[in-house]
Formats: structure tokens, sequence, C-alpha cells
């Protein structure tokens, strides 16, 4: 009987709501946090270009006046000959609380991250950012309808 019972409620987390939303998201600029070693100021460029065409193709205006801020974090540990790489991308947007005095503060309004072991560090760090555009465009798509 735990056992159905663990099973439904695993099957009904897997459809739940993300935690977060897209809506009404118009402006961003792009933040990279490189803290690796292998990742080098021309492949921080391309990072950011790749990330620029994904928010163009979504229609997401860069760098203007009152923009969110999409950060790219990425951090590495080298462990004798892989690294243990940490991909975060998060929305960083200027929001009012919910409290009394409703104060001004910056929030993450999107967040998600994946965690890879690799041998080829730059490689599977620009898929793994890919996997998380895209998620980050399917929430933008679904929240956009």
């Amino acid at each position: 009987m735990k056992k159905i019972v663990l099973s439904f409620i695993l099957c009904a987390s897997l459809f739940g709501a993300a935690p977060f939303t897209l809506e009404n998201l118009q402006k961003l600029r792009i933040i990279i946090i490189n803290n690796t070693d292998f990742i080098d100021k021309q492949q921080e460029f391309t990072i950011n270009k790749l990330a620029e065409e994904k928010l163009k193709l979504l229609g997401i205006a860069l760098n203007q006046v009152d923009s969110g801020t999409l950060m790219l974090k990425i951090e590495s540990i080298k462990i004798e000959n892989t690294h243990a790489v940490s991909i975060q991308i998060a929305v960083a947007e200027e929001v009012n609380t919910k409290r009394q005095d409703k104060i001004g503060t910056l929030a993450f309004t999107y967040f998600a991250s994946d965690l890879i072991d690799t041998k080829e560090p730059y490689t599977d760090t620009l898929e793994s950012i890919n996997f998380l555009l895209e998620g980050f465009s399917e929430l933008y798509l679904e929240d956009k309808d």
C-alpha cells in the first residue's frame, strides 16, 4: 500500500506546474559568471552569443533600459582527469514584496540548474547550457500563450 501511495505522489509531482512564470517578460540583459579553469574569454563570448540568439528567437529584447537579468553561472571542480561542472540559469528582476511596506528587492523569478561530471568540460557545458536554455524557452512559450 505504501508503494502505491508513493508511486501516486511521484506521478502527480511529475505533472505539476513549474514554480516560476515568465509571463510578460520582454527585456533581458545577459550576465555570465565564469568560475572555471576551462572557459576562456573567447568561449565566454561564444556562450553569450548562443544565449543572445536563443532569446532573440523568442522575441526578447536585449540590453534595454530596466531589463531583467539572465544569469548564466558556471562553476567547476577538477577531480583527477574529470570535471564536476555546475551550470545555473536564472532570471533576476526587481520586484516589490507583499509585505506591509512593499519593499523593493531583487528576486529570482526563474531558476534552473544542471550538474555534470565530464571529461570534455567545454563541449558538455555547452550542451548543458543549450538544455537549460531550451527549458527556459519552453516555459516562456507556454506562458506566452
